[in-house]
Order: structure tokens, then sequence, then C-alpha cells
């Protein structure tokens, strides 16, 4: 196992020392070209400023494979790596090399599921072996080491502590140590904790709980700070290692990222993603359907609780329920609100909903609640785990027929919606009519850009963006003044008002290929 890793070295070396080759095909200089390689590797996608930067693949000369995303010649980020011999790796990629999560499908049967670090098992992770064998724990440098659990294919089972790679059976910290109550734990400044898990107390008011290794806090823990903040996530060095979230306390802003040495090396945007599910049917007619999912979270355990989110919810349910929204049917909107809103059934509602659609159909997804990069916060996240991931929205987006695609994402804290009364027969019409004269596409409008924060007040009792979303949609934001609000109109009458009503402390995005034309509301 430890020779297949050590591949990763050699294929580092193939990619930064390049030797005398050239661009056979288009732009290898800021565009999309195929390069060859006098090793005779060749690699075909994106380059920024004369390097491999973006998506691409690359084929190496011994027949090895890679695809996907690059960083000024660098695997950096999401790829998948073919290796000849028939081992397979898909996850995270810093450097060239795996770090954060990641699947490795071994040839000869064996499949690990669990977190890298350098290109090594490290932290927690899952080996299948292929006699049927199974091992769940703590992993050090490949091997099993720390805390875990080996099921056997006879249905024995070896559970307790683990070192270099072997079961110790005379002192033994079982895996049920983990969940019992902190205070039961062994205080490791006045104990030597050679493995196992326990508290450790720092001298600047830091608090550590989880595992320890050579009397050392080490592996997965949480680290309670003097100042309020918390990290969660794999420990070594007496500082964050490897994949983990760190929350602030005073904005309750939330940082997931792989880490080394306590510094962030790269923002953490892909977890364990969503598959999708059973083929939903596509409901085939001739007219313009509007389907939607609607989502509202304001009640968390491990992240400050919002105020407003689920009457945002409620409040664009309602407008989706009105002339103005389209008047949609109880079949095609989907309510989630607080419990409901769990990580599965996010995904679920998104499939089975927006998938009905047909060529002539609008999709639309409203979420409201906190935000990490990349992903969307449910109510079950544990502070590391069941994150909604922006590309696993984007998968069902992309797979939906829709014609028109819109996200409305207040990505941190959320407003009101004003409900509608009343149904008007000529103003749906009307609406479903702009529907089918507009040519399309996807738009996503974010409450906020880059690392910006969104922005809930106590005077409106409601989330900015939201409050002035609502107001631009219920005819504000209708500047021809033809009766139909685009979402051009929309974006720049919130923009705007949002810019100015915050000092342009937050700025809404709005982006996408979408027609500027497409509909978001109708007004009476």
């Amino acid at each position: 196992m430890i020779k297949q890793m050590l591949a990763v070295g050699v294929l580092s070396f193939l990619l930064t020392h390049q030797i005398v080759a050239q661009c056979v095909k288009g732009n290898c200089q800021n565009g999309y070209g195929t390069f060859k390689y006098q090793s005779g590797a060749a690699y075909q996608g994106n380059f920024k400023d004369g390097q491999i930067h973006g998506q691409g693949i690359l084929y190496f000369s011994n027949g090895d494979k890679y695809i996907g995303e690059w960083e000024n010649r660098y695997r950096e980020g999401k790829g998948k790596l073919t290796f000849h011999n028939g081992d397979i790796y898909q996850g995270n990629f810093v450097r060239n090399e795996f770090n954060g999560h990641g699947v490795i499908e071994f040839a000869n049967g064996d499949e690990f599921d669990g977190n890298f670090l350098d290109g090594q098992f490290q932290g927690k992770g899952t080996m299948v072996y292929a006699n049927e064998d199974k091992y769940i724990g703590e992993w050090k440098n490949n091997l099993r080491h720390g805390v875990g659990k080996l099921i056997l294919s006879n249905g024995d089972i070896q559970e307790g502590n683990w070192e270099k790679d072997k079961y110790q059976e005379e002192e033994q910290y079982p895996i049920a140590d983990a969940e019992i109550s902190d205070k039961n734990l062994r205080d490791c400044n006045e104990t030597y904790c050679e493995q196992g898990r326990g508290i450790y107390n720092y001298p600047d008011g830091a608090e550590y709980i989880g595992s320890f290794e050579n009397g050392k806090p080490a592996g997965h823990g949480t680290c309670y700070y003097a100042s309020g903040d918390r990290y969660v996530g794999y420990w070594q060095n007496h500082g964050p290692n490897g994949e983990g979230v760190y929350t602030y306390k005073a904005s309750g802003r939330s940082i997931a990222a792989i880490w080394r040495d306590g510094e962030a090396i790269r923002p953490l945007e892909t977890l364990t993603a969503g598959t999708m599910g059973e083929e939903v049917a596509v409901e085939e007619t001739d007219e313009v359907k509007i389907w939607s999912v609607v989502v509202g979270v304001s009640t968390y355990e491990h992240m400050p609780a919002l105020r407003f989110t689920d009457d945002d919810a409620y409040r664009f349910y309602a407008f989706l329920k009105s002339p103005e929204g389209g008047a949609l049917a109880n079949d095609q909107i989907k309510l989630l609100i607080d419990e409901d809103a769990t990580r599965n059934n996010i995904l679920a509602a998104l499939q089975e909903t927006l998938l009905k659609a047909d060529e002539n159909d609008v999709i639309v997804f409203y979420y409201s609640g906190h935000g990490l990069e990349g992903s969307f916060i449910p109510v079950d996240y544990d502070g590391f785990n069941n994150r909604v991931l922006h590309d696993e929205i984007k998968q069902v987006f992309e797979k939906s027929r829709a014609k028109h695609k819109i996200i409305f994402a207040d990505a941190c804290y959320s407003g009101s919606l004003l409900a509608m009364k009343g149904l008007v027969t000529s103003t749906i019409e009307k609406y479903y009519a702009s529907f089918r004269a507009a040519k399309g596409g996807l738009a996503f409008f974010t409450s906020s850009q880059g690392q910006e924060i969104s922005l809930e007040d106590g005077g409106l009792r409601q989330g900015i963006f939201t409050h002035f979303l609502i107001r631009g949609l219920n005819g504000e934001a209708d500047a021809n003044q033809d009766k139909i609000v685009t979402i051009q109109e929309i974006a720049a009458f919130v923009s705007k008002e949002v810019r100015s009503y915050t000092a342009k402390v937050q700025t809404p995005v709005l982006t996408g290929n979408y027609d500027t034309n497409m509909p978001v509301a109708v007004i009476r």
C-alpha cells in the first residue's frame, strides 16, 4: 500500500521538471490548448499566463491519467488520478498531493474512504479490504493508529486502540469512550495519556478534547479557545492539521479548510457529495410550469441561531403561491423549515421536485440560512459533516431539463417576504407568457460576494438582502414599468439598495448564463 502511495512523488516530479515541450493545438498561453512534453506526456485543457490552470487532463508517459482542477501547474482542488496499475484516487488535491477527503480504490480490491494529509491516510477513515474485512477508525502515515474497530469477514470484532497497524490487546480504549461525557474523560495535564481520548488545557486558556498519541493531543478533536472560538477537526503539533472547521464566536463565521500547522492552506470545498437518487419521471406538458424548493433554517446546534430565516422561507413560499409568484400548485413546491431541512431532505427535495420539469418549465431554489464557502448549512450540520455543497445543487440544476433556472441564496442570514392575496387569471397568464418569450438559462443571485457576510437587521426584523428582494419582486424593481420584473431588474434594484443600506459592506452578486429578460415576478 505504501509503495502505491509513494507513486504520487514521482508524478509530482514529472510535473515540476518540465523540459523541452511544445503547444501543438489551441492557445497554451491564455485559453484552451494541447501541450506535449518531451517525456511523452500530454496535457489538454485550460491555461493562464502560460501555466496549466483551470480544468484539464494530463496523460502521463507511464500510462497514468489525471483529470480535474489545476492551479499554476499543480493539481489543486477536485480531481481523479488513475494509475496505470489500476489504482484510482478521487478527492481533494493540494500542491499535487492527496489532501482532505478522498477515496482510493486499489487494483487488489481494497478501498479506502477518509482523510488524507500530504498523500497519506491521516485521521479518520474506513478501509474495506478485498477479503471483506473492514476497519473503521483513526490512521497515521497510512497505518491504523489510534481508536478503531476491525470487523472481520467471519464476524469477529477487534475494537479499541491501535498502534502502528497493530491491535493493542493489553490496554484498550474502546470507541465507546468517544461517546462518553467530556467530564468523564482523563485529565491529560495530570495523567500521561499514551493513547485514547482525553482533555488537555493549554497555558493560554485553550482546552483540547479529543484523541492523544504518545502523550500529546493528536488526531480528531475539538479545541475551545479562551476567546470563545472553536475548532473541530484534525489536530497535531498543538494546532489544526488536516481537515477541520474553525468558528469565530464574535461573528459566527466558520472557515472549513485543510490546515497545516494552524494555517488554512486551502478552503475545504469538497466533502462526500450527495449522489443522484432514482430517476424522476419528467411531467411532459405544453404549458409552462414553475417548480420550486424553499428552504429556511434558523435553529442550529453547532452554529449561532438566526432570527428570521423560518419566517423568510414561509413568506417566499407564500409569494410563489400568489399570482405575482406564479400561483404554484401544492405538488410543484416543496417547503423545508428547520428540523425538516436536513442535508438528505434538501437534496431529495431538489431531485424529486425540480427534475419533474420539462423543456418549457421554470425551476426556482430559495435558501436562507448559514453558509460556508462552497456550501449551504442544513439543520443537521454538526460543525464538520452534512454540508450541502454548491456542486451538489449545480448537479441537480444541470440535470434538469427546465428552460429557466433561478437560485436565490441569502447565504448567511435571511429576511422577510410579504404574503400575497387573491388570484387574478390575467396576471398569471401574462407572467407565464413572458417565460415563453425569454431564451432561458441559469441565474444564481446571492446575497454577498467573496468573503462578505450577509447581514440581518433588527429594525427591519429581517435579512437585508431578502427584504429588498421581496420589495423588488413586488414591483419596486420594475424599472421600465411593463408590469414584469426581470432577473436583470431585480439584480440592479437589490444590489443598489443593499449596498446603500449597508454602506457598501454587503454587495449582492448575479452570476450565470441567462437571458436578462428572464421574468421573476409579475405586477398586478
